[in-house]
């Protein structure tokens, strides 16, 4: 912990941008987590498993900039669809 704090302290945040909202402007974000759901067929020790993704949603409108959403550009799997 010492080791981040002291490079930590090197960082002039002068230098670093604000990240804000992409629908409201806030400046305030909390901790949210996506879950997915491994197989057992494809689990290395044959047991499901969830997989917990940590992001950040505005505390103050509960949007979730794309930056932060770690299952935004993941390919779903469509399953048969019965409607056709």
């Amino acid at each position: 912990m010492d080791n981040f704090n002291q490079n930590q302290a090197n960082i002039n945040l002068r230098s670093t941008s604000e990240v804000k909202c992409s629908e409201c402007g806030s400046q305030s974000f909390r901790p949210i987590y996506f879950f997915r759901k491994l197989s057992s067929f494809l689990s290395p020790d044959g047991n499901e498993h969830l997989i917990p993704l940590d992001s950040l949603e505005c505390s103050k409108c509960g949007n979730i900039n794309d930056e932060f959403n770690p299952v935004k550009n993941l390919p779903s799997i469509k399953q048969n669809d019965k409607s056709k």
